[in-house]
């Protein structure tokens, strides 16, 4: 993996993570996330013309991502109402990465080197160990973790289907812009669906939350995108899910979980696996 484009995915997984933690700070989990998805609809609305449209091929991915998101959203919502941004977040990205270059090594035939290898694991396991520590101190109950597990597999699907047809577009960055106006087409309309006319008040409210949060959701996806048609999309997914430190320490910093000494060994292992993604 280039080193430009390591340092991009990484930027990428912080701003991730941070939109993750406006979800986790609102109290009210619908709304936040209904907010997120809004405002990245909100941000690629006026970029559509200039988009130019992908390529035919692509298409039956973007309609199959947009739907896909809409679970990956509603099953974000569920998941921040009860468990710790530190514990909740590790469970679902953590073993996303694995899981996305067993199918691209399956479906894709892109099999990573041993070093690449070793290194996906041992950022699956940093993170792992970081989801472990939490639900040990009551951070996770088991329906929730059920739900992370959910998400895990629903994130795996649609790296997977994003990176084949961010490929196939001929042109990552209006994919992803498409990708962000159907989300917001998609879920709004169901959210408001649930919830009625006291959800588009409050999403009227929130605008400011809802461009800060749509703007880091529209950004980290429109980079992974772009660095699946560069790199091999299970690297890619690996180095994304670094994301889970940054929510670690948000996590800390700004809602007041702890960060204990056992994170501090999760985050060696992290450490390590990213420099072997890099080298590998």
């Amino acid at each position: 993996m280039a080193f430009s484009v390591f340092v991009t995915v990484l930027f990428a997984a912080m701003l991730h993570a941070g939109w993750n933690t406006l979800v986790k700070a609102g109290s009210d989990k619908l709304l936040s996330t209904t907010l997120v998805a809004a405002g990245g609809g909100v941000i690629a609305l006026p970029l559509l013309p200039f988009a130019p449209l992908p390529a035919i091929e692509a298409v039956p991915y973007l309609i199959a991502s947009a739907i896909i998101h809409v679970g990956y959203f509603t099953l974000i919502g569920l998941l921040y109402r009860t468990a710790d941004l530190s514990v909740a977040y590790p469970v679902q990205r953590g073993s996303a990465p694995l899981l996305a270059t067993f199918l691209a090594a399956v479906f894709l035939r892109e099999l990573p080197s041993g070093l690449a290898l070793t290194g996906a694991f041992s950022l699956s396991f940093g993170i792992l160990w970081l989801a472990t520590d939490g639900v040990r101190k009551g951070g996770l109950d088991r329906a929730t973790l059920m739900i992370a597990l959910a998400n895990a597999c629903v994130i795996a699907l649609y790296t997977i289907v994003d990176g084949t047809g961010g490929r196939l577009s001929g042109h990552s960055v209006s994919y992803n812009i498409w990708l962000e106006f159907l989300d917001g087409v998609l879920f709004v309309p169901a959210a408001l669906f649930v919830r009625g006319k006291p959800l588009a008040h409050a999403l009227l409210r929130g605008w400011k939350i809802a461009l800060l949060g749509g703007g880091a959701a529209f950004a980290s996806y429109g980079i992974a995108i772009w660095a699946m048609t560069e790199a091999p999309i299970g690297l890619v997914a690996a180095v994304r899910e670094s994301s889970v430190f940054f929510a670690t320490v948000f996590g800390a910093l700004f809602l007041g979980e702890k960060f204990g000494r056992s994170r501090y060994v999760a985050a060696i292992f992290v450490a390590a696996g990213l420099a072997a993604l890099r080298f590998g």
